[in-house]
């Protein structure tokens, strides 16, 4: 019985032992020494090979007028160059940047905004610049003769009638008399003129009777997609009254004008449209179909 306690407690002895030899051992490998603080360096202008850093230079002041050195003095950090202070600093914004510059006839009719209706170049002309009265084409009240090819004046938008003198007077609308008589108003007379036609009542329309038939009447109210060709009645107004300030009034217009002017954008002699719009579409019709819309519209003159 001893000798069996004997032999247990030598065989706990030896485990306890291990496990102690054991435990050192996994302490050993995975020990993490304490952090010990650096010791102080040495003080300033230390010993060469020291790990304390070198101190450091001011900055030496510039001689008077001498370019700036780099590496500012402490508090000037950011500072701008004398160089930068000198460039040209871009403005600020303004509300004005972002609006389209006025049209030149806009310019004319804004310039010359104070001056009254005058109706003495429409029915006197302006015998000093050889340029007859108005009236002598376009009739007394702005409305010409039945038959003749003068286009209808009365009530026109101010506008239009400006920009189409200026454009006579520049070259980009075409026509043996117009081009004359424009060439010889300037800013004010185109300015008045274009006033006093816009304070005149249009004539009346009188629309006419539908027609599946009428192929003038088809192309204003449908167009032909067939043509690519979208209905007059799109810009020109559901009657051809004609939409201010730069779409025409088409309704009552002599039908030897319309057919003119259709002609005009087609070869060429008449550029003035935006975008080209009304030359791509001229270019579209066939002469038989000019005719049909200039014999509609036409047919809408109420006297």
């Amino acid at each position: 019985m001893n000798q069996n306690m004997a032999a247990l407690v030598k065989g706990a002895t030896m485990v306890g032992g291990s496990f102690v030899l054991l435990v050192a051992i996994v302490s050993g490998l995975f020990h993490i020494p304490q952090h010990r603080e650096k010791p102080p360096g040495p003080p300033a202008g230390g010993v060469a090979g020291s790990s304390a850093p070198a101190p450091v230079t001011p900055p030496q002041a510039s001689a008077p007028g001498a370019p700036a050195q780099q590496g500012s003095a402490p508090g000037a950090a950011g500072a701008p160059s004398a160089a930068a202070a000198q460039q040209p600093q871009t403005p600020p914004r303004k509300a004005t940047d972002f609006t389209f510059p006025q049209a030149r006839f806009e310019q004319v009719l804004a310039q010359n905004a104070d001056a009254p209706v005058d109706a003495s170049l429409a029915n006197s002309g302006k015998p000093s610049a050889g340029v007859a009265a108005c009236a002598s084409c376009h009739g007394a009240q702005g409305v010409p003769a039945a038959g003749t090819p003068f286009p209808i004046l009365a009530g026109a938008p101010p506008a239009y009638v400006a920009k189409q003198l200026l454009d006579y007077r520049d070259g980009t609308r075409q026509h043996p008399i117009m081009t004359g008589i424009a060439k010889g108003l300037d800013d004010k007379d185109i300015a008045a003129v274009a006033r006093y036609y816009g304070s005149l009542p249009a004539p009346a329309i009188k629309p006419p009777a539908a027609n599946a038939q009428d192929r003038g009447q088809r192309l204003h109210g449908f167009g032909d997609n067939g043509l690519a060709l979208a209905a007059c009645a799109n810009c020109h107004g559901a009657n051809g009254e004609g939409e201010a300030p730069m779409l025409p009034r088409l309704a009552a217009q002599p039908e030897a004008y319309i057919a003119g002017q259709l002609d005009a954008f087609r070869n060429g002699q008449r550029a003035n449209d935006d975008l080209g719009t009304m030359r791509d579409i001229a270019k579209r019709l066939s002469a038989e179909d000019t005719a049909a819309l200039a014999k509609y519209y036409a047919g809408m003159r109420s006297q």
